[in-house]
C-alpha cells in the first residue's frame, strides 16, 4: 500500500468510527506479545477463532512461514479487491500491517506506535486512557507474586539491595543498563526486586516488566554475569553520602 496523501483521504473517517478501530489495534499489540513471548507457532488458535477474515488469513501466512513480502502481496490483493474506503479500508490496513509487524518480529511498543499513527493524534491518547490501566494492572499482578518468591540461594546483591535506602538504590538505577537491569532481577528473590521495581516510574516500572517478558529463561551463568556488572556498579557509587 502506498500511504500518501491521495490514500489519507481515502481512509477519511470520523473520530467516533477512528475510536472503534482502538480495540483491533490492541488485540494486534497482544498478538505481538505472544507472538515474541511464545514464537509465531503459539498464533496457530488465533488463525482459526476469528472474526475477521483477513486477519486470520494473514496469521495464517505468518504461521505457514510464507516469506513476509509475498505475505504482504497477498494481503494487498485482498484489500484492493474489495475496493473499500473509510473504516472499512482503515480497519484493513491496520491489520496489513499489524501482520506485517508481527512477522518481522517487531517489539509491541514499536508496532503500537505505528499503527496508531493511522489513527492520529487525538485517538492515541484516547488509546492510552482506555488501555494504560491494563500495564497497571500487569504491574500490579507482577508485584505481587514477588511478594512470595524467594530467592532460589539468596545472593550478595540480594542481600546489598535489600539493604540500600530509597536514594542509594533511585542512584544505582540511574548508573545500571535497562538490559542489564532486567537480567539481574531473574535471579534476585522477590524482596530485592520489590526494593527495586519501587524506586522506578511507573512507566519505567511497566517498560521492565515487559523487558522481562521477552528475556524468557536464562542460564546460570547468564544471570551471574549481569549480577557481577550490578556488583560492579554498586562498588563504584559512593552510597554512604
Amino acid at each position: 500500500m502506498e500511504y500518501n496523501w491521495r490514500f489519507s483521504q481515502k481512509i477519511k473517517c470520523s473520530s467516533e468510527e477512528k475510536r472503534e478501530c482502538l480495540n483491533l489495534v490492541s488485540e494486534l499489540i497482544a498478538l505481538s506479545k505472544v507472538a515474541r513471548r511464545n514464537g509465531l507457532l503459539s498464533l496457530v488458535p488465533y488463525t482459526e477463532n476469528n472474526s475477521s477474515f483477513l486477519l486470520r488469513k494473514g496469521l495464517q501466512l505468518v504461521v505457514d512461514g510464507v516469506n513476509p513480502q509475498v505475505t504482504r502481496e497477498i494481503l494487498e490483493s485482498y484489500i484492493l479487491a474489495g475496493d473499500y474506503s473509510g473504516r472499512e479500508l482503515l480497519e484493513r490496513c491496520i491489520i496489513l500491517e499489524g501482520v506485517a509487524a508481527i512477522q518481522k518480529g517487531l517489539h509491541p511498543k514499536v508496532a503500537k506506535e505505528f499503527l496508531l499513527s493511522f489513527l492520529g493524534e487525538e485517538s492515541y491518547t484516547v488509546f492510552e486512557e482506555k488501555f494504560h490501566g491494563r500495564d497497571r494492572d500487569t504491574l500490579k499482578t507482577y508485584l505481587e507474586k514477588l511478594e512470595s518468591t524467594a530467592a532460589p540461594n539468596e545472593s550478595r546483591l540480594d542481600k546489598i539491595i535489600t539493604k540500600l535506602k530509597n536514594e542509594q538504590i533511585e542512584k544505582f538505577l540511574m548508573e545500571i543498563n535497562t538490559g542489564d537491569l532486567a537480567k539481574a532481577l531473574k535471579s534476585l528473590g522477590g524482596q530485592a526486586q520489590i526494593r527495586l521495581f519501587n524506586n522506578l516510574s511507573q512507566k519505567a516500572a511497566n517498560a521492565l516488566v515487559d523487558m522481562l517478558e521477552d528475556l524468557g529463561s536464562m542460564d546460570e551463568e547468564e544471570m551471574k554475569e549481569a549480577r557481577d556488572i550490578a556488583l560492579d556498579i554498586l562498588s563504584d557509587l559512593d552510597l554512604n553520602e
